[in-house]
């Protein structure tokens, strides 16, 4: 804990988090792309007209199912759940600069970083669900 008046590493924290939200989401997909080329999922299309025209591999919005099925080692799966914590890493930046900015007790960055994570959270749980369904 830091003493009162003591200014925090921002940047320090920042860049930890990118990096080890980059590293996990860099494994996870990694590890789904060998367990492909290892032992090829059965119905695996064999050209990418085949993957287009029957949507394999479609992400998933159910955050259970794609955690259940990489816990049980489903290559797609585990694919799926790299890019969510690629795509949950920048989330997780702004979430730690907001608490950053209350530690130093900074609210104009506070309000203006809690607007950000705001319209990214819409985007995220609100648009993108909603033009998944209107396009799929």
């Amino acid at each position: 804990m830091k003493r009162p008046g003591a200014s925090y590493d921002l940047n320090g924290v920042i860049s930890r988090v990118l990096k080890y939200g980059v590293i996990t989401s860099t494994v996870l997909l990694l590890t789904g792309l060998a367990m492909v080329i290892v032992e090829q999922p059965a119905g695996l299309p064999g050209s990418v007209q085949q993957l287009v025209s029957t949507n394999y591999g479609k992400p998933t919005l159910d955050l259970g199912q794609v955690l259940s099925g990489a816990a049980q080692g489903t290559p797609i799966f585990v694919i799926q759940l790299g890019l969510l914590v690629l795509l949950a890493t920048p989330i997780a930046r702004v979430l730690a600069s907001v608490i950053l900015f209350a530690a130093e007790r900074d609210r104009t960055y506070v309000a203006i970083t809690l607007i950000v994570l705001g319209i990214l959270l819409v985007s995220v749980f609100i648009v993108g669900p909603a033009e998944a369904g209107a396009t799929g």
